[in-house]
C-alpha cells in the first residue's frame, strides 16, 4: 500500500513507510479559509480506527483502535476529552480485527454507552473468536466470547446494523 505514496514520501507518510506502522491524528479542515491542522493523538502504533457511528463527521470524545505491537494485541479506547487511553489486552496469541461499536440503545445514552465488537483470531489462524467488551470499561473482563467455528482471516472490517434501520419487507 505504501508503494503509492510515490517514489519519495514525506513526513508521516515516510514514517509510516518506513516502520509499517500508523499513528492516530486528528485532522481539523476549515473550507472558509483552506486551513488544515493535525494533531498526533497517541505515539502508538494502531490500526482501523472507529467511533460511534452517530459522530462519524462531527466531534468524538471517544475513538477505538486496534494495537499490535512487541508481539502483544489490544483493542484501544482513546478518550480525548482526557487525553487518555486505556487497553483491552489479548496478549500475544492473538489478532483482533475492527473494534466496531454497538450502541446501547438507550434515549439519552452517554457516548461509550454500548459495546465494542471484535473478531480476535489465533496468531497461527486455527481459531477466532467474537470478542464483546463493555465499551465503557474496555480494560474489563469480556462481556461474552463466542468460539467460531473455524478461524477467520485477520483483517476484516466490520459494521453493525440495527435491525430497526432494516426494512425486511
Amino acid at each position: 500500500m505504501w508503494d503509492g505514496l510515490g517514489a519519495d514520501p514525506a513526513g508521516l507518510a515516510a514514517d509510516a513507510a518506513a516502520t509499517g506502522s500508523a499513528r492516530l491524528h486528528r485532522w481539523v479542515l476549515d473550507p472558509a479559509t483552506g486551513a488544515v491542522t493535525e494533531t498526533a493523538l497517541d505515539d502508538r502504533a494502531v490500526e482501523f480506527p472507529t467511533v460511534d457511528d452517530a459522530r462519524v463527521g462531527r466531534d468524538a470524545r471517544y475513538r477505538y483502535a486496534v494495537a499490535d505491537s512487541r508481539g502483544r494485541a489490544g483493542i484501544v479506547k482513546f478518550d480525548a476529552a482526557l487525553g487518555t487511553r486505556t487497553e483491552h489486552d489479548l496478549g500475544a496469541d492473538a489478532v483482533a480485527g475492527e473494534a466496531v461499536f454497538v450502541p446501547s440503545g438507550a434515549p439519552d445514552r452517554a457516548e461509550d454507552d454500548g459495546w465494542l465488537l471484535s473478531i480476535t483470531t489465533r496468531r497461527d489462524g486455527s481459531a477466532s473468536k467474537l470478542l464483546v467488551l463493555d465499551a465503557t470499561d474496555v480494560a474489563g473482563p469480556p462481556v461474552a466470547a463466542v468460539q467460531l467455528p473455524r478461524g477467520v482471516p485477520a483483517g476484516f472490517h466490520g459494521s453493525w446494523i440495527d435491525d430497526a434501520d432494516l426494512d425486511l419487507r
